[in-house]
């Protein structure tokens, strides 16, 4: 019979221990690009859902951004305008700067086209940015 004896367990314990003491740090050091990096992706799928939408319903449709509160909003255009969906930034996040876009707006009209070339940089705490490129065609492109 095979068996483990003391001494073997806790070696193998305090090897798990010693590598969980180093990973812990190291994982905190990477969160906020993770973080960041996963914001910019949700953003750019939201406008690509705007952009779908647009086509979808032959409505124009954009997304607002709000860089003092770090949140956007994603609407239809119509008589009146109507607020389909909210969303806020988490802290650790926020907008650097929102370049091309007059009103801080993207829209995107019934063929899928933006009617304005941008920008839109995001940064978090570590003051690490990721920049999402939206061109006229409506080509929606993540920046790193």
């Amino acid at each position: 019979m095979n068996s483990f004896t003391l001494v073997e367990l806790l070696t193998v314990m305090l090897i798990l221990g010693v590598l969980a003491l180093i990973g812990i740090p190291a994982f905190k050091v990477y969160q906020p690009n993770l973080q960041l990096s996963g914001v910019v992706r949700e953003l750019a799928t939201d406008l690509r859902y705007a952009e779908q939408l647009a086509i979808t319903e032959q409505v124009e449709h954009g997304i607002i951004f709000f860089p003092g509160t770090g949140q956007y909003q994603l609407v239809r255009h119509g008589n009146p305008d109507e607020v389909i969906e909210s969303k806020n930034l988490p802290t650790e996040v926020g907008f650097q700067t929102i370049t091309g876009l007059t009103n801080n707006e993207v829209i995107f009209n019934p063929y899928g086209a933006a009617k304005e070339a941008g920008l839109v940089t995001l940064v978090n705490t570590k003051n690490a940015t990721s920049t999402i490129d939206i061109r006229p065609s409506g080509f929606i492109k993540i920046i790193k």
